[in-house]
């Protein structure tokens, strides 16, 4: 990142501060062009090109015309918050892509399919803009706490549904961190983060959605189960430390980790197979949650 100083200048009572020509030239910008000022709670400002925040300006209805490529399209329009959308066709819509349609929309959160004629579907986005990218990363951590409950209490079908709530959640706030480091606009309504607090919180869910991804098969039996219990403790040591923004509890985590591996190490020798795989799959948990810590 390069940093450049200026001075202010006076003007009729109004403070000014010249832009660097580069970027000026950059974003092709003059005189009386519009641009972006956030300010932030750390006290500095940062300076967008506002004709970026212009795209994403929305219609009521959007009306796309369909082609093999329009289900990208459509999924493209609701991650930017487009709430109507009508495909429409001069025939009728062809079943592999009706298909495909229907399931890219079912990925999406608080988007359905209103309206599903030969020639025409209408797809509404109840939208989630307005949801704050750090109380997606509140989500994404319950849900996990959820999965594990889930499995001690051999819960399958809620372990199902919440992994795929996790999918939907992780991918919504790749969304939202992609577009603010693309753009260096807030898609959601927090507008409070720099752009390295933004690639920490990438890689802190990541770490997040590996635990989704491990536990997603997980079965665990009597042989496992204290170790287990042991695992969900500390996930919920480490979700704790990160909604307190306690860097001593973080610490007190991130050094745990080593004496359950070693726990774990020990059991091992004493179970078969079956069981010693699902013993490694919860030293991985552990070695995540480690990760997750040292971001916090």
């Amino acid at each position: 990142m390069e940093r450049i100083f200026r001075k202010l200048q006076k003007i009729s009572g109004s403070f000014f501060v010249s832009l660097p020509k580069k970027w000026i030239e950059n974003f092709d910008l003059s005189s009386k062009s519009p641009v972006a000022i956030d300010v932030r709670s750390d006290g500095s400002l940062t300076i967008s090109p506002k004709h970026e925040q212009e795209d994403l300006n929305l219609r009521e209805e959007l009306t796309l015309h369909s082609s093999p490529y329009i289900a990208r399209e459509i999924v493209k329009h609701c991650l930017s918050g487009q709430t109507n959308i009508v495909v429409i066709s001069d025939k009728e819509i062809d079943n592999d892509l009706r298909s495909e349609i229907r399931w890219l929309v079912n990925g999406l959160p608080n988007t359905e399919i209103i309206e599903d004629q030969r020639q025409r579907l209408v797809i509404q986005n109840f939208g989630y803009k307005k949801i704050p990218t750090k109380k997606l990363i509140q989500r994404l951590l319950y849900l996990v706490a959820d999965m594990l409950e889930n499995i001690l209490e051999d819960q399958f079908d809620d372990l199902k549904y919440n992994f795929s709530q996790l999918k939907k959640f992780y991918f919504i706030l790749v969304t939202h961190i992609r577009t603010y480091l693309r753009t260096g606009i807030y898609v959601s309504e927090d507008t409070d983060f720099t752009p390295l607090e933004a690639m920490d919180y990438r890689m802190f869910c990541e770490k997040i959605e590996d635990i989704g991804k491990i536990l997603r098969n997980m079965r665990i039996n009597e042989n496992v189960r204290e170790f287990f219990i042991e695992i969900i403790e500390y996930f919920n040591e480490v979700m704790n430390a990160y909604l307190k923004n306690d860097l001593v509890l973080a610490h007190k985590a991130w050094l745990k980790k080593t004496k359950l591996v070693e726990k774990a190490n020990s059991l091992l020798s004493k179970l078969d197979y079956e069981d010693k795989d699902k013993v490694k799959d919860m030293i991985r948990i552990a070695e995540k949650c480690k990760d997750m810590a040292a971001f916090i």
